[in-house]
């Protein structure tokens, strides 16, 4: 065949012709999220990743994936980006860039279609966990906090967002400081403890609020300050201590006990339209009343006789008075 002769390439293929337009790149690289989108037509989340490969800067448009891929069964979050412009960065460090750190692979070895596999540590930040104590879990996102540490104990703190955050909107300059947390406002905790109980802690710098649930000691503790309710399941008792204890029932309030003991150490008041005092068919101010009327009938014996009954001097109406007004609160039991 004449060398001469240009070979049909829709027929005739030469390998090393098309091996750059066939070569994949299987490789998963370091990277560092720069900005994150939502894609025009399908609103998914796409982030713009800039990897390193073989000393260069390699912008990638990836995915990230999930672990739930579901029509109704997901977990979508989003990943931080940091603030670029079309120039190079001025620092090329990781740790002076507020993205987060990936770990990026291609699908099908394509660049067009790269995925972010996972996150890696950031340069910026150091691991508080102790290796040594063994397994344990920790995490924190737009500050809240998340523990489960050696002994199986699991911990929710709201930390608040970092009192330092704006600083991330910065152009990349130097290393990244620590986050920094307002007290006063975040330490809120719920946790549950490695014997079953549960504690939810406002952890206020001062007077803290509390329910704890001390399943091991069988008992419920509620405070607010200087307020303190506790219900202990052993003895099923109950004590509350505070300054002051208002009640409105709408309708009734009914209490049974066997012994009722109350002390007042200024003054004890109960005012109602009607009041009754007693047990069974004895009702104490239906037997003051019976009383008056009692006595009123009594016929004193002078030296000279009888004398006329109670009820008919002339200071007797006054009494009379006093008898409406105690018929006027009486109640029945």
């Amino acid at each position: 065949m004449n060398d001469n002769i240009v070979k049909d390439s829709s027929i005739w293929t030469d390998p090393d012709t098309r091996s750059t337009l066939n070569k994949v790149d299987g490789l998963i690289r370091i990277g560092i999220v720069k900005n994150a989108y939502n894609d025009a037509d399908t609103g998914e989340l796409i982030y713009l990743v800039e990897t390193q490969s073989n000393a260069k800067k390699i912008n990638m448009s990836c995915r990230m994936m999930r672990r739930f891929g579901g029509v109704y069964n997901y977990e979508d979050y989003i990943n931080r980006g940091y603030k670029t412009t079309d120039a190079p960065d001025p620092v090329n460090a990781f740790d002076a860039k507020a993205g987060d750190a990936v770990l990026v692979g291609q699908l099908n070895g394509q660049g067009r279609e790269g995925v972010i596999l996972g996150g890696l540590t950031h340069a910026a930040r150091h691991t508080a966990i102790d290796a040594t104590l063994g397994p344990q879990y920790q995490s924190e996102f737009n500050g809240i906090q998340t523990i489960i540490n050696a002994n199986g104990e699991w911990t929710l703190t709201f930390r608040g967002q970092p009192t330092n955050l704006a600083m991330l909107n910065n152009s990349p300059a130097a290393a990244l400081p620590a986050a920094t947390y307002d007290t006063a406002v975040g330490s809120t905790f719920m946790k549950f403890d490695m014997t079953g109980g549960w504690i939810i802690n406002d952890n206020a710098n001062s007077d803290p609020q509390l329910i704890h649930i001390d399943k091991a000691a069988g008992v419920i503790t509620v405070n607010s300050g200087q307020i303190s309710l506790t219900m202990t399941k052993s003895s099923q008792a109950v004590q509350l201590t505070c300054q002051s204890l208002t009640i409105n029932s709408k309708n009734t309030i009914t209490e049974t006990t066997t012994d009722y003991s109350m002390t007042a150490s200024a003054t004890a008041k109960i005012n109602s339209p009607k009041v009754a005092i007693g047990n069974g068919g004895i009702e104490l101010l239906d037997q003051l009343t019976q009383l008056i009327d009692a006595l009123g009938k009594v016929t004193t014996i002078s030296p000279v006789g009888p004398c006329t009954p109670l009820n008919a001097v002339d200071d007797w109406p006054v009494v009379e008075q006093i008898k409406a007004k105690i018929n006027q609160i009486k109640g029945t039991l």
